[in-house]
């Protein structure tokens, strides 16, 4: 049978042909039927399924802005623009760059009074902009604090941020947040920082008294800081009323306060069988090396599972000196479901607030202290479900040095989020950032790197002499 032979020339054409017809492909798959071939490690083009979600609900289109120079070139802006397309390609999301410098005009339109948008920084709005979040280059990011006090990025946050503000500014229900007056609580002007980052994600901030004209509706959250006095009768109805309908509460107090003299206070615990412990919770030296070599500066554990921590990675810190314990259930309520979502060492212990010391004896309460516990119950007549979170500490709500230099305040906004949840959303997950940098060599490796380099290379060439001249002795 005689066999074709192509000429070089053929050859060449064929080849290239078939390298045409190959990006030819490519080309159509990715231009029309939108596939997208990401080789990252990190994998930014593809987004979650509650991205997905949000995207397929959305009923006006949505503006997104990422803030850099026009020389800025960094890789923050490059996994910016490239997650950006992705939303760009899969929703009806328009995506555009701002110029701080060349349009300063832009920029204020979008800042709040008094403060500036830093470069880096994404700003999402609905349709007509009238709705904004503006989401700071730090917050795209969780960190981790290294064994030398440094920290390291371990994720990138920005899927989940661009996400959530989506939701915020094309939500059609008004997310309302109150702080609770009338008896010394801690309100908005105690909390500035926190009130300030509510604003920021678009809900509407006030304060009222239980007893006044201005009632909570339905999914509203109330804020309960520390009243220095006790609850009248009458406003412990009103609030055990709202529960009852579906209420959202979070309610911290202070080590400091005497609950014994305020039992219609201790009762908001008491009807879910929970209990603000007398005393203030200690952790056991050994455990104490972490934060200011001091047992009282306390370093809880995370309920990374939660929904209410959704916001939270396990490697972020959370630092609350000077907490009491919420203990219980001894017997959980039927139709009610409980979960810790701060907890100490097994090794933590009460002690009462006015010992003279804090060192522990044999009558303390030993072991794992709930520092947060949350609470939800879903009436089965109604359908509406009630929760609130009972927290053991005002430090992760009240301005204090501690709000900027921890994730104290993500971890209040995480869990104020999940409050104001009107219908169950899909946690956006945090993406692990993979680690492209290459340490440095030392000596004997980089030595052993050079050698293998040079003698790759001529192995090969004397493989290549050795088969030709086997092939001539032929």
């Amino acid at each position: 049978m005689r066999q074709l032979r192509l000429t070089p020339l053929w050859r060449g054409l064929c080849i290239a042909l078939c390298a045409l017809l190959v990006c030819g492909g490519l080309y159509l798959l990715e231009r029309r039927a939108d596939v997208v071939w990401d080789l990252t490690p990190d994998a930014l083009t593809e987004l979650s399924e509650g991205t997905l979600d949000t995207l397929g609900q959305l009923a006006e289109p949505v503006h997104l802005y990422t803030v850099f120079r026009a020389e800025t070139e960094t890789s923050l802006r490059q996994m910016l623009a490239t997650i950006a397309g992705s939303y760009a390609r899969l929703g009806p999301v328009m995506v555009n760059t701002i110029d701080p410098v060349a349009e300063p005009g832009r920029i204020r339109g979008f800042a709040q009074s008094g403060r500036s948008i830093a470069e880096g920084s994404v700003i999402v709005a609905n349709a007509d902009e009238s709705r904004h979040v503006v989401i700071d280059p730090q917050s795209l990011y969780t960190y981790r604090m290294t064994a030398e006090g440094s920290y390291a990025l371990t994720g990138f946050l920005a899927e989940q941020k661009i996400t959530e503000a989506i939701r915020a500014v094309t939500g059609g229900e008004e997310k309302r947040v109150f702080f609770l007056t009338g008896h010394g609580e801690a309100g908005m002007a105690a909390c500035s920082q926190l009130t300030a980052r509510l604003e920021s994600e678009n809900f509407t901030v006030g304060e009222l008294a239980l007893a006044g004209q201005t009632q909570p509706e339905e999914g509203d959250i109330l804020l309960m800081l520390s009243p220095a006095r006790d609850l009248a009768q009458e406003e412990a109805e009103i609030l055990h009323r709202l529960l009852d309908a579906g209420g959202r509460l979070l309610l911290a107090l202070d080590a400091s306060l005497d609950l014994s003299a305020m039992p219609n206070t201790a009762g908001v615990a008491r009807r879910f069988s929970l209990e603000f412990a007398p005393g203030i919770v200690v952790e056991d030296e050994r455990m104490s090396g972490w934060w200011m070599n001091s047992p009282l500066y306390l370093m809880p554990g995370l309920a990374e599972g939660s929904p209410a921590l959704s916001g939270m990675s396990s490697g972020q810190r959370v630092i609350i000196p000077g907490a009491r314990a919420v203990t219980g259930p001894e017997i959980p309520l039927s139709g009610y479901s409980y979960e810790a979502l701060l907890t100490t060492s097994d090794k933590a212990y009460i002690c009462p607030i006015d010992s003279p010391s804090m060192a522990r004896t044999a009558d303390m309460p030993t072991g794992t202290q709930q520092l947060a516990v949350m609470v939800s119950h879903v009436d089965e007549e109604t359908g509406r479900e009630m929760c609130a979170v009972l927290m053991g500490s005002l430090y992760t709500l009240l301005d204090n040095s501690l709000l900027s230099s921890t994730y104290n305040l993500d971890m209040s906004m995480s869990v104020i989020r999940y409050l104001a949840q009107r219908e169950a959303e899909t946690v956006i997950p945090v993406r692990s950032l993979t680690d492209t940098s290459m340490p440095a060599l030392s000596r004997q490796e980089s030595l052993q790197a050079l050698l293998m380099t040079l003698m790759l290379p001529l192995a090969a060439a004397a493989a290549g002499i050795f088969v030709l001249m086997r092939r001539r002795k032929k």
